[in-house]
């Protein structure tokens, strides 16, 4: 796409007028956030500064997706999957995570955590192995995650599609991941034990996962052709990425992996809270990144002309899926 192969300052325009279509209405008028579960103890401390201002809370979820955007661009610069002079991540990004709720959720926060999450199990340069400092960090992740939002827990799911692509098999990678994932419960026990908090924390705990099961609610038509069309944008990324990997070197291939490991964790989410309408906030790294390998293919052999149509075919993708967000 031309647009963003020109100008940083262009696409950042292009962006900021984007988001401000996405969320306009949610600023004028804003929704309330959603209470959190007793087993949420992260979220409800948010809740409790937030809840009774909800404009507050709209304008920092946006900061925070925003931000969640750029951060995800600069990882993808930094371990080779995108190139410097492209911010198409950054909107693919924000457009996925503003198509399902248009506050602070605990999706968003949890979302910025996962790309700290891919951080950590990315490779660059010559060494194509995760050391246990990095694995142990990445579990821990998964443990903060969940504190946010039980059912991110699931997320567990993510580490290990990331621990085969890196052969993670020994009995030290299993205690280093244990470990890292009972790091910050342990932390979170001992102030709950001094608080008073640890018995009705528990509850909630077993309250939620007894809580379990499958959700598909109705759903209005327009949304419903919405998540039709982000879901198929993201399989289409998925198939893009998947016949890139054949002609790439060792570092992209674990690297895009890496990325799309998150997709597993987030069908894990959906299959115990909501399967229908689709939370597309689950979706949103493996998301960006597939879909941009979409729209800007790493090469191209075709003639001026044909490239002209393409560009506007795929120009045209973009807005449909940007009008597919807004509908949803």
């Amino acid at each position: 796409m031309p647009l963003f192969k020109q100008s940083i300052l262009l696409q950042a325009v292009v962006i900021l007028l984007a988001t401000a279509a996405l969320w306009g209405s949610a600023l004028v008028l804003p929704q309330p956030m959603t209470p959190p579960q007793g087993s949420d103890v992260l979220y409800g401390v948010l809740y409790r500064w937030l809840a009774a201002t909800p404009r507050l809370a709209a304008i920092i979820g946006l900061l925070l997706v925003v931000a969640g955007g750029v951060l995800f661009n600069v990882l993808l610069v930094d371990i080779g999957l995108s190139s410097q002079t492209s911010l198409l991540p950054t909107l693919l990004y924000i457009i996925c995570m503003s198509a399902s709720a248009m506050t602070l959720t605990p999706m968003i926060v949890v979302s910025l955590l996962m790309t700290g999450f891919v951080r950590q199990l990315s490779v660059k340069g010559s060494l194509l192995s995760i050391p246990p400092e990095r694995a142990c960090a990445a579990a821990a992740l998964i443990g903060i995650c969940s504190m946010l939002y039980l059912p991110a827990a699931l997320l567990i799911v993510s580490y290990l599609f990331a621990a085969i692509n890196y052969r993670l098999y020994t009995w030290r990678d299993w205690f280093v991941m244990i470990l890292g994932l009972a790091a910050p419960y342990v932390l979170l026990a001992t102030v709950l034990m001094f608080t008073d908090g640890l018995a009705g924390w528990w509850q909630g705990v077993v309250d939620a996962v007894m809580s379990v099961g499958f959700n598909v609610t109705a759903a209005p038509v327009l949304q419903f052709v919405g998540s039709v069309l982000l879901s198929v944008a993201l399989l289409a990324g998925l198939v893009t990425v998947w016949r890139r990997l054949s002609e790439s070197t060792v570092m992209w291939q674990r690297n895009a992996i890496t990325v799309f490991c998150v997709l597993p964790g987030g069908l894990a989410i959906m299959a115990v809270t909501r399967v229908f309408p689709i939370d597309m906030q689950l979706y949103a790294l493996p998301f960006s990144f597939g879909v941009s390998c979409l729209l800007m293919p790493s090469h191209s052999s075709v003639s001026f002309g044909n490239r002209k149509r393409r560009d506007w075919i795929y120009t045209l993708i973009l807005v449909l899926i940007f009008v597919a967000a807004m509908i949803c």
